[in-house]
């Protein structure tokens, strides 16, 4: 796909959206009358969230190629300073786009979603050593990810169907364990988030009740829907007591190789642990492509409403990249080679 058509398909699927279910839900600045329209700005941020096959690799540059090459397509086109507002107050737009393009690549054959968390570094380790504090200055040290090292910044926890099509996501800073932050994504969906964990079990005498971590947790507009799907999980989740808590409250059920510690161990064999370690994998590959095609792991945002606008953004065109290879006859994730 050329860059004049993949414009006007993006634009043409932005459009659709957004007349249907987001335009009654954006409320409207007061004052004259804006010269881009909400479409035009959503459409040229979603493009600026890619980094394969174009002539950008960030906001401001998206910006700078369309006011020196895009003229005849975006004739109106606003300031960087200007356009970045508007990108910003359009932010839940972004995470309703998200959801609708997300129902349409869903199928019925999605019987089950993939949940795990991956690191979002606000800077690398080298300036968390030399600096005594950042501008984001809720990032905190955690330890995790495919590198198993450790980092600073954030964590965002998403959830994947089969197909890779992410139903939901939250954010939140990376020492707080991922257990809760997958109980709050849980009653968000049920459409109350709640910080709880389990019980204290009486079986156990020297199990204690958990105190809640104290941090931020954000984006519960994003967390989508329940689906009454099972959720596969790695060993990160895999406790016991957080299954039965899951289960109970939430009515979720989150399949986990059970803890060597625990008598369930016995009845999996190491065949059942590579076949749902087989089926897990799709959500690596999603953190896998988002990262390379969308760079939503450096995205240098200067606030917290920054954050939620690039990521629920980089998640949109994640999705309309999906659609559009569906609508060309390609594999879904071939999305390196969408434009040429």
């Amino acid at each position: 796909m050329d860059l004049e058509t993949f414009w006007t398909e993006l634009y043409v699927i932005v459009d659709d959206c957004y007349k249907a279910p987001i335009a009654k839900q954006v409320r409207k600045h007061a004052g004259a009358v804006a010269r881009l329209s909400d479409s035009e700005v959503l459409t040229i941020a979603l493009a600026g969230q890619w980094r394969k096959g174009v002539p950008w690799d960030s906001e401001r540059s998206v910006v700078r190629w369309v006011r020196a090459h895009g003229k005849s397509l975006f004739p109106a086109m606003l300031e960087r300073s200007a356009f970045n507002e508007r990108v910003r107050w359009l932010w839940g737009a972004f995470i309703i786009l998200q959801q609708v393009v997300g129902e349409a690549l869903s199928s019925a054959q999605d019987i089950y979603e993939c949940v795990d968390s991956v690191p979002l570094p606000a800077f690398s380790n080298g300036q968390a050593c030399r600096e005594a504090g950042h501008w984001l200055w809720e990032s905190r040290t955690g330890h995790g990810g495919t590198s198993g090292g450790f980092y600073t910044g954030d964590q965002v926890l998403a959830s994947v169907t089969a197909n890779g099509v992410v139903t939901g996501w939250l954010v939140a800073n990376a020492d707080i364990d991922e257990r809760w932050l997958l109980s709050v994504f849980l009653s968000a969906r049920q459409g109350s988030p709640t910080l709880s964990g389990p019980g204290r079990d009486p079986h156990q005498t020297r199990a204690r009740r958990l105190a809640p971590p104290v941090g931020h947790i954000g984006a519960l507009q994003a967390v989508g829907y329940a689906h009454q799907r099972p959720y596969v999980a790695d060993r990160g989740f895999n406790s016991a007591r957080w299954k039965r808590h899951w289960q109970v409250n939430y009515n979720a059920t989150v399949l986990s190789v059970p803890p060597h510690n625990d008598p369930q161990r016995a009845t999996w064999s190491r065949q059942d642990c590579l076949w749902l370690a087989s089926h897990r994998q799709i959500i690596d590959t999603t953190f896998g492509f988002l990262a390379d095609v969308f760079g939503w792991q450096k995205l240098h945002p200067h606030s917290r409403w920054a954050q939620y606008s690039r990521l629920a953004a980089k998640f949109a065109a994640y999705h309309i990249g999906m659609l559009l290879n569906r609508r060309l006859g390609r594999p879904l994730h071939a999305l390196a080679t969408l434009i040429c």
